[in-house]
C-alpha cells in the first residue's frame, strides 16, 4: 500500500477475539497487515485478546515490544467482550495497557469507563479521540429500547470530555467499539442514494440476503444518548471508527462526519462467528485512515490479498 510523505497514517485492526491457540495467527496476521499498510500509529478497536491464565496481557506485551522495535506509536480500547473471557477485569485490563512503556494509551475512568482521551497527532490541529462505549446496557435502558439491543451507549460524562477536549481542534477521529446508533441510518441513506463508499451490512443477513428478523444488522446501543448531535455541531468531528460487528465493513458520509465500520481483523479457527462460517468471502484485514493538512481518506486492506511472506 503507497504513502506518500506527506501522510500521517492509523491502522486500525478490530474484534481479533484471540485465544490462546490462536495467538500465533494472530501476531502473524498483526505483521502482514503492520507490513503493508507501514502506519505511524495502530489502534486495535476493542474485542482484542482472550484468556484467562495471564496469556492475554503478555499478548498485549508482546505487541508492545514489537511496535517499540518498529517505532510505531499504538494503543487500544476496550469492546464489550474484554474482561468478560480474561484473566483480569476492564479496569485491570486498561491499567496494564498503560503501563506498557510503548503504548499512548491513558487510563482517565469516567465512572467505570476506561481509556477515554485525546492523542495529538503531527498533524496541525488534529487529534485521534478514544471512548470506552462499555458493555451491557441496564435493564432501563433495555426496556426503554424494547430490548431490541443489549448494548451500552457513550455516557452523559462522556459526551461531556469529548466536547470539552475536543473544542479548539481543527479535525478529530474518534474511535470506539460500539456503532453509534447513526450509523444504521447514516449507511441506509447512503445505500439508497448510491453513496455507500465502500462495503456493506451482513450482520443478521445470510448470503442469500434473507434477513434474521430477531437480530440487529447494526449492533448499537440499546438508547442514544445525543453524541453524535452534539459531537457533529462543534464541526471538526472528520470520523468516527467503530468494531463490534463482525460482518459489517461499510463506511459512508452522515451529516458531515463519516462513518467507518472497521472489518474484523483475524478469522478465529476456534470461533464460530465470522466471515467464512456464515458463508461470506472473508474480508478480514484492516483499516486505514491517511490524514493530511488538507483533508483525510479512508481505505481497506485485506489478509486475502496480501502474500504469505510479505
Amino acid at each position: 500500500m503507497e504513502k506518500a510523505e506527506n501522510v500521517y497514517r492509523v491502522t486500525v485492526m478490530t474484534d481479533m477475539h484471540l485465544m490462546p491457540g490462536d495467538y500465533e495467527d494472530g501476531f502473524e496476521s498483526v505483521d502482514k497487515l503492520v507490513g503493508a499498510s507501514r502506519p505511524d500509529f495502530v489502534v486495535f478497536n476493542g474485542d482484542n485478546f482472550f484468556g484467562f491464565n495471564g496469556e492475554d496481557l503478555a499478548f498485549y506485551d508482546r505487541l508492545d515490544a514489537y511496535f517499540i522495535e518498529k517505532g510505531i506509536k499504538w494503543t487500544a480500547i476496550l469492546g464489550n467482550h474484554d474482561g468478560e473471557y480474561n484473566s483480569a477485569d476492564r479496569r485491570s485490563i486498561a491499567e496494564h495497557i498503560a503501563n506498557l512503556p510503548g503504548t499512548v494509551f491513558e487510563l482517565n475512568p469516567i465512572g467505570k469507563r476506561y481509556g477515554n482521551f485525546f492523542y495529538d497527532t503531527p498533524v496541525a490541529g488534529t487529534a485521534l479521540a478514544f471512548l470506552d462505549s462499555g458493555g451491557k446496557a441496564t435493564l432501563s435502558e433495555r426496556i426503554r429500547s424494547g430490548f431490541s439491543s443489549k448494548y451500552a451507549a457513550l455516557t452523559k460524562e462522556q459526551i461531556a470530555f469529548y466536547l470539552n477536549e475536543a473544542h479548539g481542534k481543527r479535525a478529530v477521529f474518534l474511535f470506539i467499539h460500539i456503532p453509534l446508533n447513526e450509523f444504521e441510518n447514516g449507511y441506509y441513506l447512503a445505500l439508497a442514494n448510491c453513496k455507500v463508499i465502500y462495503g456493506a451490512v451482513r450482520e443478521n443477513i445470510t448470503p442469500e440476503g434473507k434477513l434474521n428478523r430477531f437480530g440487529d444488522i447494526v449492533c448499537s446501543p440499546a438508547v442514544n444518548t445525543g453524541f453524535f448531535d452534539a459531537a457533529a455541531k462543534e464541526g471538526n468531528l472528520k470520523a468516527v471508527f467503530a468494531g463490534h460487528d463482525h460482518l459489517n465493513d461499510f463506511a459512508v458520509d452522515y451529516k458531515g462526519v463519516r462513518l467507518v465500520q472497521v472489518q474484523r481483523s483475524f478469522s478465529s479457527k476456534l470461533a464460530s462467528y465470522g466471515f467464512k462460517k456464515r458463508g461470506f468471502t472473508d474480508f478480514s484485514g484492516a483499516t486505514v485512515l491517511d490524514v493530511t493538512e488538507n483533508g483525510f481518506d479512508v481505505k481497506q486492506l485485506f489478509l486475502k490479498d496480501l502474500s504469505k511472506d510479505l
